[in-house]
């Protein structure tokens, strides 16, 4: 596992062990990447299920402002302050120790915004309508905003048609769909 590009470009992170934690490939995080690439400069992040903190580090070393990880898994904790460390970005960084559903409430009695949020939860789980619908009712993502969301690609995607936003892309890679969506631009 690496970062592809940026100022931390080339550098190695430490992946997790054992099965619990599945990393999202490089095929896929450069995919996202190529798409949302006008939209990272400068933009707040939110990375959700952060895992080992690939995707938000990715972010970072592509010139995002800041970015929120959302993690509650100790270990997962752990490789991710580590791997900020390796890459020298853990000043625009914060670590949400907890569940997703309770960093959103947090987020949401801040007042925080996101140009892009990313998604990636374990495959098996079920709550990514609920979580979809969290971040639009919280108004967590700007008008314009774009959410990523990792997905088993042979599961079907019923859940996509209730999302309370505007379907963008969706992309097949091997196991994994990406789906991406756009916050609608209020006018």
């Amino acid at each position: 596992m690496r970062i592809i590009a940026g100022t931390s470009r080339g550098r190695h992170l430490i992946s997790p062990r054992g099965k619990k934690t599945r990393p999202t490939s490089d095929r896929v995080k450069a995919a996202f990447f190529n798409i949302i690439g006008n939209y990272i400069k400068g933009a707040d992040f939110l990375d959700l299920f952060s895992g080992s903190g690939s995707i938000g580090i990715e972010a970072l070393s592509r010139g995002a402002k800041r970015c929120v990880f959302v993690e509650k898994n100790p270990d997962n904790l752990k490789l991710i302050r580590k791997n900020l460390k390796l890459t020298d970005l853990y000043p625009l960084a914060e670590i949400l120790p907890c569940d997703v559903s309770r960093a959103l409430k947090i987020l949401h009695k801040r007042k925080e915004c996101f140009h892009v949020v990313y998604l990636d939860p374990p495959y098996h789980y079920e709550g990514v309508l609920s979580i979809l619908h969290l971040l639009h009712e919280y108004g967590i993502i700007y008008s314009g905003g774009i959410v990523g969301v990792e997905r088993d690609s042979h599961k079907p995607g019923t859940w996509l048609k209730a999302a309370p936003f505007q379907p963008w892309q969706k992309k097949i890679y091997g196991n994994t769909m990406l789906i991406l969506f756009r916050e609608l631009e209020i006018s």
